[in-house]
């Protein structure tokens, strides 16, 4: 899928991101690159601001494929606590796709 700004979502969202197309990985990268450039023009400019790229893990059963990472990590933990913590995202490492959002740090 790639960029794409949607009136639906955060103005910070940029569009999602899918591993296994290349072409989406390509405009990842390059994406990454742009926001690398803008905050060069933007501490040249004198501002004391930058900007980052965020990515949240998406899947479609992210409990179940976050399960095992978050376990091998923390062996004791419930599974109430493992839905807490994906609730909204998963570990980009079991994730299908990626939503990528630029945001501001100070």
């Amino acid at each position: 899928m790639g960029i794409k700004v949607d009136a639906k979502r955060s103005d910070a969202y940029i569009g999602t991101f899918h591993y296994e197309s290349s072409s989406d990985m390509q405009q990842l990268t390059e994406l990454r690159q742009m926001v690398k450039n803008m905050n060069k023009m933007v501490k040249k400019a004198g501002y004391n601001y930058a900007f980052y790229v965020k990515l949240q893990g998406r899947g479609a059963n992210r409990f179940n494929r976050a399960k095992e990472v978050i376990r091998s990590k923390y062996p004791t933990i419930s599974d109430r606590a493992i839905k807490h913590m994906v609730a909204q995202s998963l570990p980009l490492a079991t994730a299908e796709y990626v939503d990528a959002y630029i945001l501001r740090r100070r």
